[in-house]
């Protein structure tokens, strides 16, 4: 036992005054005679003895009343924490509030999230109205940098809501760590009240200031399964008006029970499009495609749900991407143009190809295009050498074909330059082409087979001359097709932002029979398909990353403005530009999950999608016993897991704070004492 002021226990001494009263008796008497008192005498004796027994019984009462008394002023208590002393006032504490996501799981007393604010209040009904407080969420925000009253602080949490915003364990100490150490003196407290997801708070291995002693307050649900859709892409990079494009959504299923047929729905510019059903097993992933076809070119903004309960934030997830009616190549020659290309593309109405004479090209043209082909250039020129550099590095893809008669130096400087694979001397020491990369999207789902099996009875190129590509020291070079003695037939480079495609021969019979095999067509035409750039299907709300979109900057001084397509939100983003596209930075002001548009007055320049963070979808969370293991391991002697037991936050830490407090059954004690010694003073005189 010990005691909050125990200089009150020299009020211990006043027992002497009774002690002192009954020593010394300074009571007169006075004699009263008696005719006979023989028969008095048995009586006399009985009742002295009787007497000082009574009066023994009220001097230890008094005794007792008196220590109580003095006892109870000095507020003894029993210590609960080794760790704690008692402050009367001055005390600092920070109280973080989750509210993240996963909080809207239920628990025994409702939604995680109400329970935390109740929480909040009981810690706040522990201390006193001079203490200081700080309210500290997810969202981090300004006005929850500073210390605020009691009353403040009640007003501040009432504004608390769910957010999509997400804080670790680091981060969450450091900010309490940044406001405590400078709040001056007085006991120093923070608290953490929240579900402890494993994928958020599992990995904290670093230390804390001990001179701040730390709370973790764990909530638990009811149950910790979820369904939610993960992420989602295409098949192909470029979707085309009227051919089918395929989307997959890969969907998680962190609950324990096998599901089947859970119904997946894609809706595409607010018409639903298509459904499909997948089947999960219990901790399981599941990918199902889902086919669609667009029939109107243009932006596209679409939703993938599937239906889940009660965490809802994951049950949705957007994308936008843009259908384009045709994509525009232009073929630069040197004397005559292809007639290999000119079949391939002339009757085409996806791609559209234009050829120029090297000496007619108008370089402030070169963006609009999303492929180049330089068909068999004696040389590139310094001036088109460094249009093709920017031209690459923002974004463009180029194809080379080497001039027959080609002196390889003249492509080198831009090769070099651009950080390409450089071209030998001609080598005419016949072989073919034996290898071809199926994995690259050149030659992707181009051959029908079993899965595991390669192609069989390929009629591939024969080659009769070639012009070696030094690629073994390019680390960001692919060899897309290899010949027989190990060099690369056609590779590609990615050069800044762009992609570059190198070709070992000319379009010319005297060096190999490309042109007229059947490789021809799938290769040439899945580069052209490959070298517009898409844009960002999504991104992630709160993520401050830069959002590339393919779109031109708009011509005059419009303002770009990201306006929501379910309410009124509107804000002007931050815009770079970037080669033939856009940089957005929106900064933090996206708050909401859904489909934007980028408009340009009344104009819509492209889609933007937002999805929540994943992180908060997987609820299973810290167990007291992993706590205990975090706390220990990382060796934060000043924290502790409080378990309240269903009794009020309030209460047990006041006993923390003060133990156990004994002063109210002393108080009790000296008026029973006080009672007791008033009924035998008044039996005494009857």
């Amino acid at each position: 036992m010990q005691f909050v002021n125990p200089l009150f226990l020299f009020g211990l001494f006043a027992v002497s005054v009774p002690v002192i009263i009954h020593l010394f008796n300074f009571r007169k008497y006075r004699k009263v005679y008696f005719t006979n008192v023989r028969f008095l005498q048995e009586i006399r004796q009985e009742t002295q003895k009787r007497s000082q027994l009574r009066h023994l019984i009220i001097l230890a009462l008094r005794i007792l009343a008196i220590s109580a008394l003095a006892i109870a002023f000095a507020q003894p208590y029993i210590p609960v924490s080794k760790n704690r002393k008692p402050v009367a006032a001055g005390n600092t504490v920070s109280i973080f509030v989750d509210n993240s996501f996963s909080m809207e799981a239920i628990g025994i007393n409702g939604s995680l999230f109400e329970e935390s604010l109740r929480k909040a209040r009981e810690i706040l009904a522990a201390y006193k109205a001079s203490d200081r407080f700080q309210l500290l969420t997810n969202d981090f925000e300004g006005k929850h940098q500073r210390l605020v009253t009691k009353e403040e602080f009640l007003l501040m949490l009432e504004e608390v809501k769910v957010s999509a915003s997400v804080r670790n364990l680091s981060e969450i100490i450091s900010r309490q760590d940044d406001i405590l150490k400078t709040s001056g003196q007085g006991v120093k407290t923070a608290y953490i009240i929240s579900d402890f997801q494993k994928s958020v708070f599992g990995n904290y291995s670093g230390g804390t200031d001990d001179s701040i002693q730390r709370f973790l307050l764990p909530l638990k649900a009811n149950t910790q399964g979820n369904i939610y859709i993960d992420t989602c892409w295409f098949e192909l990079p470029l979707q085309q008006t009227g051919q089918t494009s395929l989307l997959n959504v890969r969907i998680l299923n962190k609950s324990e029970s096998n599901l089947e047929k859970i119904p997946v729905k894609l809706s595409i510019n607010g018409i639903q499009k298509a459904i499909a059903t997948v089947d999960l097993e219990a901790g399981g992933t599941g990918v199902v495609g889902i086919p669609f076809t667009i029939y109107q070119p243009g932006i596209q903004q679409a939703v993938v749900e599937v239906t889940d309960y009660p965490v809802t934030y994951d049950d949705k997830f957007y994308l936008s991407f843009d259908v384009n009616s045709s994509i525009k190549v232009l073929t630069i020659n040197a004397a005559q143009t292809s007639r290999y290309l000119d079949a391939l593309f002339s009757q085409d109405s996806t791609i559209l190809m234009k050829n120029v004479d090297e000496k007619a090209l108008d370089y402030s043209s070169l963006q609009n295009y999303s492929l180049l082909i330089l068909n068999e250039l004696n040389s590139v020129s310094s001036g088109l050498a460094e249009e093709l550099k920017r031209y690459i590095t923002t974004g463009g893809s180029v194809v080379i074909f080497p001039a027959p008669d080609a002196n390889p130096d003249t492509y080198n400087s831009l090769l070099s330059s651009i950080g390409c694979p450089v071209y030998m001397a001609a080598d005419t020491a016949d072989t073919r082409v034996t290898t071809i990369n199926e994995a690259d999207p050149v030659f992707r789902n181009v051959f029908e087979k079993q899965t595991g099996e390669k192609p069989q009875n390929l009629d591939l190129p024969v080659v009769s001359m070639y012009y070696p590509i030094a690629s073994k020291a390019i680390s960001l070079t692919v060899s897309i097709m290899k010949m027989l003695n190990g060099r690369d037939f056609l590779t590609m480079t990615t050069s800044g932002s762009g992609k570059v495609y190198q070709f070992a021969v000319p379009l010319q019979d005297a060096f190999s029979n490309f042109q007229r095999q059947a490789l021809f067509v799938p290769s040439i035409y899945n580069i052209a398909l490959n070298s517009r750039a898409p844009g960002i299907l999504y991104s992630i709300v709160g993520k401050d990353q830069a959002i590339w979109l393919n779109t031109p900057y708009p011509a005059g001084e419009q303002v770009l403005k990201l306006k929501s397509q379910i309410d009124n939100f509107e804000v002007i983003p931050e815009i770079h530009r970037m080669g033939n596209g856009i940089n957005i930075f929106e900064r933090g002001q996206v708050k909401s999950a859904g489909n934007y548009q980028l408009y340009a007055g009344t104009n819509p320049v492209a889609g933007l999608s937002f999805n929540y963070n994943r992180s908060e979808s997987d609820l299973d969370c810290l167990g007291k016993d992993q706590l205990k293991e975090m706390v220990d391991k990382a060796k934060m002697s000043g924290m502790s897991i409080l378990e309240t037991k269903n009794k009020p936050v309030n209460q047990l830490l006041d006993e923390i704070n003060h133990g156990i407090s004994l002063w109210k059954w002393f108080v009790v004690m000296a008026l029973v004492c006080l009672l007791a010694e008033s009924i035998l003073l008044r039996t005494e005189k009857k």
